[in-house]
């Protein structure tokens, strides 16, 4: 893989001068990861600045009971370990691959070198920081205010903007319902259970990951708690 070629066609490095970029992708280190694979242990040394090439991540917190919590879905093109690149020594959560992946991998000391000389590539993680950020208080309030149905319509309104704008009406679950459950912070049972009432109320319809919403306004309704 041409990886100087590839950063070129990220958000992250837009802006960022060639030379820059290239010093970047001379010290950097592809991988690839297999299903399922936990790469990066919570509380595991890291100093490092990840970013997905292909595949698909999830970024999540267990207890000691065995329970998870998905924090973040991550697909190509997004960053991660920001704050391990930086800052802090250790990882503060697992990651693993939901699918074959390929991580691109940056040393801590390589990325803060070039960032601290080129505003551009700070500026555009701020921009990312920001944006997870939001979604991390989106997610924070779903968990501790609202019930499952309520959770997942707030889910696929977000999604469902996030990919098509406000007309969208499918999407495409790129995770089983099973690591849903994990994002809403729910039993897969209870996520079954809140799927049928939304279903036999006309709000949505289901067929394996494909979910077709039929009522959009009751579905925005859901979502605020009405």
């Amino acid at each position: 893989m041409d990886v100087l070629k590839r950063m070129q066609t990220l958000a992250l490095f837009q802006g960022v001068p060639a030379e820059k970029l290239k010093a970047l992708a001379e010290r950097a280190l592809y991988r690839t990861y297999k299903a399922g694979e936990m790469f990066i242990g919570e509380t595991d040394p890291a100093h490092a600045f990840y970013v997905i090439i292909t595949g698909q991540v999830k970024l999540y917190k267990s207890s000691p009971e065995g329970r998870e919590q998905t924090l973040n879905l991550l697909g190509p093109g997004d960053p991660f370990g920001m704050c391990t690149a930086f800052a802090i020594d250790s990882f503060p959560a697992n990651a693993m691959a939901l699918e074959e992946s390929g991580i691109l991998l940056i040393p801590g000391p390589v990325m803060e070198a070039i960032a601290m000389k080129e505003p551009r590539l700070l500026v555009n993680i701020i921009q990312i920081l920001s944006d997870r950020l939001r979604e991390s208080m989106s997610l924070i309030e779903s968990l501790s205010l609202k019930e499952i149905p309520q959770r997942l319509a707030s889910f696929l309104i977000h999604a469902l903007t996030r990919e098509g704008g406000q007309g969208m009406n499918q999407l495409e679950l790129t995770v089983t319902q099973r690591e849903l459950a994990k994002i809403l912070g729910a039993t897969p049972e209870a996520l079954s259970r809140g799927i049928r009432k939304m279903s036999n109320a006309g709000v949505l319809a289901v067929d394996g990951r494909s979910i077709r919403i039929l009522d959009r306004k009751a579905l925005g309704e859901l979502a605020e708690g009405d």
